[in-house]
């Protein structure tokens, strides 16, 4: 696991959850630009209520920027190949403005 800070675009609704302790929590999906041209899916997930409170307000999208802890990892598709994925776990989320909320 490694901090850092990622930008990117939501390619879903973000979605509130609760725990088995009935705790709130978020969980959203994003494509980060990689410098090749290419770009990494992310799967993000909040506990706290300000990164929730953001990302309850966001729809699939919007450019975002993430700070959190990141762990790489690797899933194999159907065709054998590899593709790599980074799980990140959000303590601030900064997000841009849609174009029709201007």
């Amino acid at each position: 696991m490694m901090d850092g800070l990622i930008t990117g675009r939501l390619t879903g609704v973000p979605e509130s959850r609760v725990d088995r302790n009935r705790r709130p929590y978020m969980v959203a999906r994003m494509r980060a630009n990689a410098g090749d041209g290419s770009s990494i899916p992310v799967n993000i997930v909040a506990f706290d209520n300000a990164p929730c409170a953001v990302l309850r307000s966001l729809s699939e999208g919007d450019a975002i920027a993430l700070r959190g802890s990141f762990t790489p990892k690797v899933w194999i598709d159907r065709q054998d190949e590899s593709h790599a994925v980074l799980d990140v776990v959000a303590q601030q989320v900064l997000a841009a403005p849609s174009m029709s909320d201007l």
